[in-house]
């Protein structure tokens, strides 16, 4: 196979030296529910490096080896860097995710998978912290509307709230702490986790997976059906033991009045 002429003193691909100061972030980690200014940030950081953000999504193809060997070999080393820039910024459980990933594509999906729709229950949890904050006099007041900042940008972070979604949340946090609705919360929030949000773009992905409040409700119908079979099966048994009452029997006595003669 020829090599492309132009390989030699115009490769398709040049070498990227990436400007990493550009970064400024927190270290992507899923127990701080900030992926998406994370990955606002990283990609916007790569756009600004000679578009190396499209090694995230495949725009920029890896050349043919045998054709273009000196684009090949400029294509992995920008690919090495992104992978090796990606690594520094996410801490040790983000990257034992990524690892075994050859390509910055693939490290990319494997960080989307991982954190995909992880908004709607942790919102819940977030908005829950907020809104348990109080003033008092043994903080700086200060100190205490920095954490409500950082709460509400944290909750903005994962996503703007539509009236469903919001409807989703307020549903969700209206089944804490009630024990009969423990596992129906967990099942709705493992069903949130794996769909594709309340309002995909089904034109885009017919093969979505819509998850809203109607399926929430049919999950406490089913609990309520539990619920009420459970309490007619209590009052059945109540009412199997509770001692039947003797009925007394009344005796007439005939009284024979003898009229005296």
């Amino acid at each position: 196979m020829t090599t492309l002429s132009s390989d030699t003193t115009r490769p398709s691909v040049s070498i990227i030296t990436l400007n990493t100061s550009l970064f400024k972030h927190d270290s992507l980690s899923k127990d701080q529910n900030h992926f998406s200014s994370w990955k606002r940030q990283f990609v916007q950081t790569l756009r600004m490096n000679q578009g190396a953000d499209g090694y995230l999504d495949g725009r920029i193809l890896q050349p043919n080896k045998d054709e273009e060997p000196r684009a090949y070999s400029n294509w992995n080393a920008n690919n090495g860097s992104i992978l090796g820039f990606m690594g520094l910024v996410i801490d040790e459980a983000e990257q034992e995710i990524i690892e075994d990933a050859v390509t910055a594509q693939d490290a990319w999906k494997l960080l989307v998978q991982r954190h995909a729709q992880e908004g709607p229950v942790k919102q819940v949890q977030l908005i829950q912290e907020a809104l348990g904050i109080r003033y008092s006099s043994s903080e700086k007041y200060s100190t205490t509307s920095s954490k409500l900042t950082t709460l509400n940008k944290r909750i903005w972070d994962m996503g703007s709230l539509t009236s469903e979604l919001f409807l989703c949340i307020v549903m969700i946090n209206s089944m804490s702490n009630v024990p009969d609705l423990r596992a129906t919360r967990e099942n709705v929030a493992q069903q949130f986790a794996q769909s594709d949000g309340t309002n995909p773009d089904l034109t885009k992905n017919p093969l979505a997976k819509k998850y809203d409040s109607s399926d929430i409700k049919r999950a406490l119908d089913m609990a309520q059906g539990l619920v009420d079979s459970d309490s007619k099966a209590t009052d059945i048994a109540l009412s199997a033991q509770t001692p039947q009452k003797s009925v007394p029997v009344v005796r007439s006595v005939v009284f024979r009045v003898v009229l005296g003669q």
